[in-house]
């Protein structure tokens, strides 16, 4: 589960990394995208400290501030999705941890309502999602994302070791 959790933060901290750095580069600021995005990273890294140091609270307070904010309009879509969606699944992490897997499963729905996209953010919230059925003792449910969220991680692998036209044919194969 930590590896797991360290790749997640690295592909978000790539993603902050590409989506800042894209932002910073534009003659515009996308109606203020760039400093919504600097202030989620921050909030982000708020409840990375926040959780190290015990305060589970104030963590979920950092994130909250994330998803009920308002992005500006013109963010790009795909960027507003992303940040929100990784977001919401550590909302419902959190609420995992906590034993409340009905709150955990609630973000997870939000989360999953802004688009489902073949992502790393998608195939996370899926994970979290199976495990909030698995906690509410619905096992086909609890299978069918984690099947999903396998899917998706199969074709990112494959992308990944072979370039996008080898996950077509990855996508399409059983696990």
């Amino acid at each position: 589960m930590n590896a797991r959790r360290s790749f997640g933060r690295l592909a978000v901290a790539a993603l902050f990394g590409a989506l800042a750095a894209g932002c910073a580069r534009a003659p515009r600021d996308h109606g203020g995208g760039g400093r919504w995005i600097a202030e989620a990273e921050h909030r982000h890294a708020l409840a990375d400290q926040q959780l190290q140091a015990g305060n589970v609270r104030a963590a979920r307070e950092a994130l909250l501030g994330i998803v009920d904010g308002r992005a500006p309009a013109g963010l790009p879509a795909s960027d507003r999705r992303s940040v929100l969606q990784d977001t919401f699944f550590r909302l419902a992490e959190i609420d995992l941890g906590a034993r409340d897997p009905r709150a955990a499963l609630a973000f997870a729905e939000r989360g999953l309502a802004l688009g489902k996209a073949d992502d790393l953010f998608v195939a996370n919230l899926l994970v979290v999602r199976g495990a909030a059925h698995e906690a509410l003792d619905d096992g086909a449910a609890a299978a069918s994302d984690y099947h999903a969220a396998l899917m998706i991680n199969d074709r990112l692998l494959a992308e990944t070791l072979h370039g996008p036209a080898d996950a077509s044919a990855a996508a399409g194969d059983a696990p």
